[in-house]
């Protein structure tokens, strides 16, 4: 732990919360709050059943510059005005999600739910499932704006049921990041990454005009992830990517979090200072500027924080006071309670114990009602630093035990390697978006220049001009075409790492589909063998010395295995301790050859860890597949069930060994030769 451990590191709260904070209320007398449901209106529902209305869903697209409703109040009041019950359902179901929504973020949750239930019974009514769909999607957004998490995952099985069906890319994208952003904020990071990747997928699929909005909001997203992963040069950096985007297009909404990520991250990485508080500061004033009163309030805490890191309390209470402030103004309850943790650690530093420690308790106990487990953790760390500076260690020692339970639980949903993969593939498709835009920014030069051209009014003005032209294009079309080559090769580096085992540099999963059975020639000719090998008593090795030394072994695990294969070979990491390796153009003599060559290689000479020489042995199946190109292609699923029975019959003989079998019913052992 750095020096500055001993002081609150609650800078910023990184909760999944809605982020629309600019909306003003809809006025109540302008829109409906109850629907006629005769039985003509329902007939008139029915034969709407997959239907939109192309007018006004580009009406809705135009004024859409939020990230689920529009910041524009007259624009929405009028175009409530033009939908009814006879509207094509699912237009009138996403303008209603815009009333819903607007009522919700404003903290009038029992209204925008009596919305939704008319909304939902008209939309069942229909049959369309992309209608449906999307209400309960806005349910669930409903509730997530008022920080009710467990009814929104009550919902999100019935949804997932449904996406499989749902042909509107917009809802889709939008159930995708509702689905992720609910997730992370029950710790399930891994799985809100798949998520968000599927919605960042079909960002280019979503109208034009929204394109980069919505990737202005993933990318926010996915900082505050990395964030809450403790990655703070990754968060850092996609902030600043995010940042630099939004000012070149323009494209603001979130300009003021993202500026609030990339303080607190940089923070984190470099430690507290002057030019931290500085950019805290300038954050509170953008956010001033955006009229957005939640980010300001956290930025004041962020550089009251800060002070309070370098020991200069007065100044710590002056910014953190003025962060308690705001939070009244608007009635910010729970992301308060960080303010006023910080304020109650200051008297606990200045020599008030019982009444700081009072204080921080009970900011605690507002924050633990919505915080990640893994903010819990931190925030105990410091409630454990009070109790020591009041010399009250039984409650010291039971604050710290609680911490170590709350961390291993943290510990066991984090998927490291999972994780590592998701952000391989989320920055792959991020190269593969920048080069489209640059492609179309090309065209569009090409495009402007041709006109230019076409518009001269004299002959020979316009054949110096063209020359000219010629020239410029001539130099931006090998600098942009040298810049395409640049990225598709940093996009082809990107698909490989994601085609890599981050740990071992061997192959993942994803290699067996990317690499055979997509190049069939590889597959379907010749004899291949199979091999799954698993290293014995891997578990105890981590239980014993940790999971770094765990690491160690699996490094030089799968470095040896590929010192032993051909070139042509592969090597993938099955999953944990298991190995696949298929062998190309072999014998029955060659594989047994391997086999006893893995079987020596791993087991007569220790492996070097930092806890000492490590005696290592392995245990293994294999097969030999016969085929050829007028054969049907072989069966790779009951070949690995096959392997994988081999492989436990050697754990079950006694383990160092590896079972095979050449012909049906037939099974051997090979053992390591002493």
């Amino acid at each position: 732990m750095s020096s500055h451990s001993q002081h609150p590191q609650y800078l910023f709260r990184l909760t999944s919360l809605l982020l629309l904070v600019l909306i003003v209320p809809v006025s109540a007398s302008t829109l409906p709050s109850f629907f006629d449901f005769s039985e003509d209106n329902k007939r008139a529902t029915k034969q709407a059943t997959d239907e939109r209305d192309p007018a006004l869903e580009a009406q809705m697209n135009a004024i859409l510059d939020g990230d689920f409703i529009p910041s524009n109040n007259q624009a929405l009041d009028e175009l409530l005005r033009s939908v009814d019950v006879n509207t094509p359902i699912e237009s009138f179901v996403r303008a209603q999600g815009y009333h819903i929504l607007s009522r919700a973020l404003h903290d009038n949750l029992t209204a925008a739910l009596a919305i939704a239930d008319e909304v939902e019974q008209i939309a069942e009514a229909s049959g369309n499932l992309n209608a449906i769909t999307e209400i309960k999607v806005v349910i669930a957004e409903a509730y997530v704006a008022n920080d009710q998490y467990d009814q929104a995952n009550a919902l999100i099985d019935t949804i997932l049921e449904l996406l499989p069906a749902v042909t509107n890319i917009r809802v889709r994208y939008h159930a995708n990041h509702l689905i992720a952003r609910t997730l992370q904020n029950v710790n399930k990071t891994s799985d809100a990454l798949e998520y968000l990747l599927a919605a960042q997928a079909l960002v280019p699929l979503t109208e034009e005009q929204g394109q980069q909005r919505r990737r202005q909001f993933l990318n926010l997203h996915l900082a505050k992830i990395q964030a809450n992963l403790g990655r703070w040069s990754a968060s850092a950096e996609t902030a600043e990517a995010a940042i630099k985007e939004a000012q070149r297009t323009q494209i603001k909404p979130h300009l003021a979090e993202l500026y609030l990520i990339r303080a607190y991250s940089k923070q984190h990485l470099d430690g507290p200072s002057d030019t931290q508080v500085q950019a805290f500061l300038e954050t509170a004033k953008i956010a001033r500027e955006m009229d957005n009163p939640r980010v300001e309030m956290l930025a004041y805490n962020n550089a009251g924080a800060a002070k309070l890191l370098m020991n200069e309390l007065d100044e710590a209470t002056q910014y953190l006071k003025r962060g308690v402030e705001i939070a009244n103004q608007i009635g910010n309850v729970n992301e308060r309670s960080v303010t006023e943790f910080n304020l109650g650690y200051i008297k606990v530093l200045q020599g008030q114990h019982d009444a700081g420690i009072a204080e921080m308790l009970a900011a605690a106990d507002v924050f633990n009602s919505f915080a990640l487990k893994r903010e819990q953790a931190i925030l105990l760390t410091h409630i454990a630093r009070a109790y020591e500076i009041a010399g009250r260690y039984q409650q010291q020692a039971e604050t710290l035990k609680q911490q170590a339970q709350l961390r291993a639980e943290v510990a066991e949903t984090q998927r490291e390697q999972q994780i590592n993969e998701l952000q391989v593939r989320y920055n792959a498709a991020e190269k593969s978006y920048e080069i489209k835009l640059l492609e179309q920014q090309a065209e569009l030069q090409r495009q402007q220049l041709a006109s230019q051209q076409r518009n001269q009014d004299f002959v020979l003005l316009a054949s110096a001009f063209m020359l000219v032209l010629l020239v410029l294009f001539a130099i931006s079309y090998r600098k942009t075409r040298k810049l395409n080559l640049l990225l598709n090769k940093a996009n082809d580096e990107l698909q490989e790492q994601s085609l890599r085992d981050p740990l071992t540099g061997l192959y993942n999963r994803r290699a067996i589909y990317d690499r055979l059975l997509r190049d069939d020639h590889r597959i379907y000719t010749g004899n291949h063998a199979v091999f799954i090998l698993d290293i014995d008593f891997f578990k105890a090795i981590n239980d014993k010395h940790g999971h770094p030394v765990g690491d160690e072994v699996l490094i030089e695990f799968g470095r040896r295995i590929k010192h032993t294969l051909r070139s042509t070979d592969m090597a993938i990491r099955w999953g944990g301790e298991e190995f696949l390796l298929i062998l190309e153009h072999v014998q029955t003599e060659q594989m047994l050859q391997v086999a006893q060559k893995l079987l020596t290689d791993i087991g007569d000479k220790s492996f070097h860890t930092n806890a000492g020489r490590l005696h290592i042995t392995l245990s293994g199946g294999c097969t030999v597949i016969n085929s050829t190109e007028k054969q049907a292609p072989p069966d790779w699923e009951a070949t690995v069930r096959l392997v994988d029975e081999l492989l436990y019959e050697a754990k079950h003989e006694g383990r160092n060994r590896i079972r095979y079998q050449l012909t049906e019913g037939v099974r051997e052992t090979i053992s390591l030769r002493r």
